[in-house]
């Protein structure tokens, strides 16, 4: 299973999930979120992000190709997360990258098209918006509907519900705030039980070993 761990913004957090087995660490380069990490502080930490083993995704959100690019040329990301509304022919622009593209299914009444229609070029993150009306039972509800080899699970994932989550067999999961002491500052131990619990799922009966 793919595990993705967003909101990264420290390299002692960022080395804890390499040595946990996590595969990706997102690092989020939108402004207006609380785990915003500025261009200045990227240019502190990107000379020891750049000497990990593990994969580093960028999120971006409606930002142009000059931004991302210039970000690029600090951090030699594997993989950008777009979040915005970016069509095809934009993210078409990075194709050498691991490219996911998030849809919140709570947002649009196409949802399982624009699924299907990006899933064709990138990986596709299902996610709920950050004040959805839809509980996590509905939101996986819907998602197990449209799951595929390129669909990875968002949206309010936690330890006590990521068997439910790993039953369906997406591709990955991601998950951010459910192993955080406050808002952008990581739990080690919560990150390091949360990898055991993954770990410890067994695929064949469902449950735990």
């Amino acid at each position: 299973m793919w595990i993705k761990i967003c909101g990264i913004t420290d390299i002692i957090t960022a080395l804890h999930c390499e040595i946990e087995g996590v595969s990706a660490i997102g690092l989020v380069f939108v402004p207006w979120s609380p785990r915003f990490i500025s261009f200045e502080k990227l240019e502190r930490l990107g000379p020891h992000l750049n000497r990990l083993k593990i994969m580093k995704i960028g999120v971006f959100m409606n930002q142009s190709e000059e931004e991302i690019k210039k970000i690029l040329h600090i951090a030699s990301l594997d993989g950008i997360q777009f979040h915005g509304d970016e069509n095809l022919e934009f993210m078409k622009k990075f194709k050498e990258y691991f490219l996911i593209k998030a849809i919140n299914i709570d947002q649009y009444e196409d949802w399982a098209e624009r699924v299907n229609y990006f899933s064709k070029f990138s990986y596709v993150l299902l996610d709920r918006s950050k004040n959805s009306a839809l509980s996590f039972e509905e939101f996986l509800s819907r998602a197990k509907r449209i799951i595929n080899s390129k669909t990875i699970i968002a949206g309010g994932i936690r330890e006590e519900n990521v068997y439910d989550v790993l039953k369906l067999k997406p591709f990955g999961i991601d998950f951010s705030s459910s192993v955080e002491f406050e808002v952008g500052k990581k739990d080690l131990l919560k990150i390091s039980k949360f990898m055991r619990k993954v770990r410890d799922y067994n695929y064949e009966d469902g449950k735990a070993s």
